[in-house]
């Protein structure tokens, strides 16, 4: 009776545990593309310090054109408001449900910080869950964002745009040689 009922155990544990596996979901991946994002939050010291800083701490506006490829994420264009100049931004995960960002930059007053934003969303929108950092690398810094993201719209220049100035030049050139001669 005893190894029978330690064999129901296991039976039920085996199964709790493939079950629970089985509930265990993958993030969904960004399709490979350009995607056009908004970051929009600010950063502020949870507490006291001897650094004086903006009264709301620092509001932090970036634009931005993030390109996936495979695993690759390459940010390709990067601008953001001047109070707060943002030096370099890395999507360390971009899926679905979430997104994960490292930024280092430049605030007001020439102090340097860097830090890292956890969002979760819907693909389109996100709310960081948590944002932290550092100011002048020994100042802890805590954070709100949301970031939006879209897919870039990439037009392909119409031809007379493209053939008109080249067809210029070659004429330039051609009458530039002809008057050598």
């Amino acid at each position: 009776m005893r190894k029978l009922s330690i064999l129901i155990c296991a039976a039920l544990l085996l199964t709790m545990a493939q079950t629970a596996s089985a509930m265990v979901v993958a993030p969904t991946e960004f399709a490979d593309g350009c995607y056009c994002v908004k970051l929009e939050g600010s950063y502020g010291v949870p507490a006291p310090a001897s650094v004086q800083l903006a009264p709301n701490g620092y509001e932090i506006q970036v634009d931005a054109q993030v390109c996936k490829n495979g695993e690759d994420i390459d940010v390709t264009i990067l601008s953001s408001n001047p109070g707060v100049t943002i030096d370099e931004l890395e999507f360390i995960s971009l899926y679905q449900e979430f997104i994960e960002i490292s930024a280092n930059g430049t605030c007001a007053m020439g102090h340097t910080f860097n830090g890292t934003m956890y969002l979760t969303g819907d693909g389109q929108n996100y709310a960081s869950t948590y944002a932290t950092g550092t100011l002048d690398g020994q100042i802890p810094l805590v954070g709100d964002f949301t970031v939006t993201i879209n897919e870039c719209e990439n037009s392909i220049p119409e031809f007379p745009t493209i053939a008109l100035p080249v067809a210029a030049i070659i004429g330039l050139a051609f009458f530039m040689q002809r008057r050598k001669d």
